[in-house]
């Protein structure tokens, strides 16, 4: 029996390798649910933010203050300064123009009254005269014709004279009317000119409108991008900072346009954040982007935005922080499965090194679905059995193991 136990290692498969299984990591051929997950590239953002754009003042819109990024900042801080050089001298030269209208306007005022005073006085003295000149009128055939003639006459000359003063006193009072007119159109337009820079002025400050963390996106400015600066000139409506809500965080990750039939809304979700990648947190899919797009406009490849709501906010969780998103594709259960690093392929064939009487060799295996971390093996091997995570016949070569070879 001996001899025949001698034979069988002597005519062992030539694949088999002799290096000792113990300077080999290994693995063990394990059974259970699988699960089916696509792992995608994500940054945490939050579900509600609040984006200040340069406000639109008169003149140039110029940054003296800004915000430093990634402080916290309460509802009425300040988050923004504009020079207000050029506004002030202009406020200055604005209010003075507005005075001088003010005093044209009480100086028309005063001219007006005297000169309508005047002809007040032209018109009693008129009504005068011509009431002297009716006390004159008579019948009487006593009074000489010459005189009762004269007399109507002056009647006649005073009635006009009455009437041309009133006439003259309705035209300069008119006329008086509409310099004054004039003269307050002038003055309400200084007016508004200073309530515009005035205005102006108020929106160069720039405060928080909610409590949040301070973000300084990149923005046009000057005919380059960058984050707002200090000396930075505007445009009016250009992004100044988002203030994102830190207490509902999210996630938006992006899909490669061939794993896009995959996913879809209600999905189950791991997310990994890459600074603090224990423990993990859970979510599910709340929106799929109808439209793939590109992300880079210099390469064609197209993805499909994910938003990805969480279960829950830790306070470790900042807008911008890089994370992993691990779709829950499906579960198989029951099925044996072993590390990828197991696997290896020659010819587009996988195999596996599993142990032999004379250490390592060489088997085919079946493959079936896969995650990041390890594959389904739907034929070749039995649960239980240990694998290699390196290529024991490099190392039997004293060559670098490296990692699994993968498949080309």
């Amino acid at each position: 029996m001996l001899n025949a136990l001698i034979s069988a290692l002597l005519l062992a498969p030539l694949a088999c390798v002799g290096t000792s299984t113990a300077e080999v990591p290994s693995a063990e051929v394990t059974r259970g649910d699988f699960d089916v997950v696509l792992a995608i590239p994500g940054e945490l953002k939050a579900v509600n933010s609040v984006t200040l754009t340069a406000p639109n003042i008169l003149g140039t819109i110029k940054v003296a203050w800004v915000v430093e990024e990634g402080a916290r900042v309460s509802e009425g801080d300040t988050l923004v300064e504009l020079d207000r050089v050029e506004l002030e001298k202009e406020l200055d030269s604005r209010l003075s123009k507005l005075e001088v209208a003010r005093t044209k306007i009480e100086q028309q005022r005063a001219q007006l009254a005297v000169k309508l005073a005047d002809l007040d006085n032209d018109i009693t003295s008129a009504e005068l005269s011509l009431e002297k000149a009716r006390l004159r009128l008579t019948d009487s055939e006593t009074v000489p014709r010459v005189e009762r003639e004269s007399a109507r006459l002056d009647v006649e000359e005073f009635t006009l004279a009455v009437e041309r003063s009133k006439a003259n006193r309705e035209s300069a009072r008119l006329e008086g009317e509409a310099e004054l007119q004039l003269l307050r159109l002038e003055a309400e337009q200084a007016e508004a000119d200073v309530d515009i820079i005035q205005a102006s002025l108020e929106k160069c400050t720039v405060t928080a409108p909610s409590d949040g963390l301070v973000i300084l996106p990149s923005t046009w400015k000057g005919g380059s991008r960058g984050p707002v600066s200090a000396g930075d000139v505007l445009w009016s409506g250009s992004t100044l900072i988002e203030l994102p809500d830190l207490s509902e965080m999210q996630v938006e990750a992006w899909v490669h346009e061939v794993d896009a039939a995959k996913v879809a809304v209600d999905q189950p979700v791991s997310v990994v954040i890459d600074a603090y990648p224990e423990p993990p947190h859970s979510g599910r899919i709340t929106r799929v982007a109808d439209l793939a797009v590109q992300r880079d406009r210099d390469s064609k490849v197209k993805y499909l935005k994910v938003m990805i709501g969480l279960d829950e906010t830790v306070p470790e969780m900042k807008p911008g922080m890089t994370v992993r998103a691990e779709i829950l594709l499906e579960t198989v259960p029951g099925v044996l499965s072993v590390p990828l690093e197991a696997v290896f392929y020659e010819g587009g064939e996988p195999y596996v090194f599993t142990e032999g009487l004379r250490g390592w060799e060489r088997r085919p295996v079946t493959l079936g679905s896969s995650n990041d971390t390890h594959v389904v093996i739907e034929g070749g091997l039995e649960e239980g059995a240990a694998v290699a995570l390196v290529d024991p016949e490099a190392v039997e070569a004293g060559e670098s193991p490296g990692p699994s070879r993968g498949e080309d």
